[in-house]
């Protein structure tokens, strides 16, 4: 009866081992889950604001192609700043 009692209280290393490296993985495996979804979060603000200058970048890119139209710069000329041709009357209406 010594032997039975004296295996029930051994103690195992190994078990000890598994256990702890085991832990050690899976604390591993959660820090880096919570990393990989804070870039992922980064990433979707980078994309967000990508897209945005994205967007920006096309229309002054077309506002440049019209800046440069001899057309649109009369226009401009004429609307915003009140100039005339040579031999033309400007006209501005009563508001």
């Amino acid at each position: 009866m010594a032997q039975k009692r004296k295996k029930a209280i051994r103690f195992s290393w190994f078990r000890l081992c598994i256990f702890i490296m085991a832990g050690y993985f899976c604390y591993v495996i959660i820090l880096q889950q919570t990393e990989l979804y804070q870039i992922r979060r980064e990433m979707d603000v980078v994309n967000t604001r990508l897209a945005e200058a994205e967007g920006v970048n096309k229309s002054l890119t077309a506002e440049k192609k019209q800046l440069s139209m001899t057309e649109y710069i009369e226009k401009v000329a004429r609307e915003q700043l009140g100039l005339v041709k040579p031999g033309e009357v400007p006209y501005i209406p009563a508001r």
